[in-house]
């Protein structure tokens, strides 16, 4: 053994004794922070081993209630849970995306708004849509009326009037998702071009088994992405072969709604306000005002064909995902509370015209301002935005340059990854009292300064400069089905077996079910 290698044979076991050792667990700044296990300031094993579990959410809500509003759950991760020094600081001082977003969220090989990590093209992107998703021009959209009637009184009316005159319950997980989807997409690509989940429910249980099939996937693309896609091109699938090309038939499918919404909108011909593919054309507009060229597709494609693809798809399931997590508790939640929904029916029956069933086409909606301005029914899907959150998982940044501050611990070196999570900001006790219990209520009966802080802490939407840009578009929505639904029914359950909230990044009912009895209002 020569002399050099000797040396290095002695030197080198202090130096990694003292990088991953000494370094990680007393002289980093990171640890004074709590630790959520032993092992927690020397690997990524235990958080890893969470993760594989399934059970991140509900760790970190006993972690941050044992430990306090800070936790290390790794040698590079923290999670936060408190506003000031936690939400503000983070959310609010323009933390960059951790690349979990590329990881989950690409399509077609191309980053959408929600994906991207550098804040300044995030703000560009989300600029080129603001306008179409703002609270006004939703309210005023002439088109969304079009789609909105169509929805409610062509499509879904009709199946609650037969399934309650044959005393046949609805399974509501299903009808929320397919309204959720069909209200979406009507929007954005108008009512020829949009989906049918409500008629055809074979389209439907196609799409929604490709949705759900690649859940139980997620941790091996979230966490080992190159692992995945290394064994994948010597013709290993960690990831079942099925799972890769169902989520091929879905974004074809997505695909070939923006060729023929770029067909429809590239003729010149004026569409009727029902079929006008809404955020498509602005988005389109705003592509093409943004840049001189093409994008970066082949030839043959109309300009930036694969960036639209993206973006639309991204939104598509955005929006079936939540909002039809959160009409699935809406309606669990009312259906436990009868006397509620009798309260909410008189309030909606002063809405001028009201939404009552009409099945010889004549029925028109009120103004949506007028559903919008109704406290009970605005109560009542905060609650289950609270409760029921349909992200409640971490929303993962990566510290910025030189140091940071938070939850009171100074000197955070930068690349440090930290999330917060709406599962658990929504359950501390000090802002909501008896927060696992569903009380509309306490958005109504509080005190200005209670309220004011429950608005801080309450995060279903995130917030600052990533707030869910399609928020404005939800809350219409599923204010407009919640209206439609109790003006004209009762409900009660049938069977709610595995409506307990599953684990993940986004999570609805574990069970995928919820049976309903609808029965008509006399």
């Amino acid at each position: 053994m020569t002399p050099t290698i000797y040396l290095v044979s002695l030197i080198l076991p202090f130096i990694l004794l003292y990088q991953y050792i000494l370094l990680p667990l007393f002289l980093s700044p990171l640890s004074k922070i709590p630790a959520a296990n032993p092992l927690s300031p020397i690997t990524n094993l235990w958080i890893l081993y969470i993760r594989w579990r399934n059970i991140e959410n509900q760790t970190l809500l006993r972690l941050h209630q044992k430990l306090g509003p800070i936790v290390r759950l790794a040698p590079n991760e923290l999670s936060v849970n408190c506003y000031e020094g936690g939400l503000k600081t983070i959310y609010g001082g323009g933390f960059a995306k951790d690349e979990f977003y590329v990881r989950r969220f690409v399509n077609y090989g191309k980053v959408n708004m929600l994906c991207m990590t550098d804040n300044k093209a995030h703000g560009l992107r989300r600029r080129m849509l603001s306008s179409v998703y703002s609270k006004s021009s939703i309210m005023s959209s002439a088109s969304l009326r079009v789609t909105s009637r169509n929805m409610l009184f062509d499509r879904l009316l009709p199946q609650l009037v037969k399934s309650a005159e044959a005393g046949k319950p609805v399974d509501v997980f299903k009808l929320s998702y397919a309204y959720s989807m069909d209200s979406f997409m009507a929007f954005q690509f108008g009512l020829k071009l949009g989906s049918n989940f409500l008629l055809d429910t074979k389209e439907r249980d196609w799409y929604m088994d490709a949705f759900f099939g690649r859940r139980q996937w997620y941790f091996w693309s979230d966490n080992f992405s190159g692992l995945v896609g290394g064994l994948l091109r010597v013709g290993i699938h960690l990831v079942p072969k099925w799972i890769t090309i169902a989520n091929h038939e879905a974004a074809d499918w997505i695909l070939k709604k923006c060729d023929l919404a770029e067909e429809m909108v590239s003729s010149g011909e004026e569409l009727p306000v029902g079929d006008v593919p809404t955020p498509y054309v602005q988005e389109r507009a705003a592509f093409r005002k943004a840049s001189g060229d093409g994008g970066d597709g082949a030839p043959e494609d109309y300009p930036y064909r694969w960036e639209l693809a993206s973006e639309m798809y991204d939104h598509k399931a955005a929006a079936m995902e939540t909002s039809g997590d959160t009409l699935t508790y809406i309606f669990y939640e009312m259906s436990r509370h009868p006397e509620l929904q009798k309260k909410l029916r008189d309030e909606l029956l002063k809405l001028d015209p009201p939404l009552k069933c009409s099945l010889e086409g004549d029925a028109e909606l009120p103004e949506f301002k007028a559903v919008d301005d109704i406290p009970l029914l605005g109560a009542i899907l905060q609650e289950t935005l609270r409760r029921w959150a349909p992200v409640p998982g971490g929303q993962p940044r990566v510290t910025p340059p030189p140091v940071c501050s938070l939850a009171g611990y100074d000197n955070i070196p930068p690349g440090v990854k930290v999330h917060s999570s709406a599962g658990v900001l929504h359950r501390n006790p000090e802002v909501f009292p008896n927060p696992e219990e569903w009380t509309p209520d306490r958005w109504l009966d509080s005190s200005d300064k209670q309220t004011s802080e429950m608005n801080r802490w309450f995060w279903a939407w995130s917030s600052g400069g990533t707030t869910c840009l399609g928020n404005n578009f939800a809350t219409n929505s599923m204010k407009l089905v919640i209206a439609t639904v109790y003006s004209n029914f009762t409900t009660k359950i049938v069977d709610a077996k595995g409506i307990e909230q599953d684990e993940g990044y986004t999570a609805g009912p574990r069970g995928s079910k919820l049976m309903l009895q609808f029965d008509r209002v006399k």
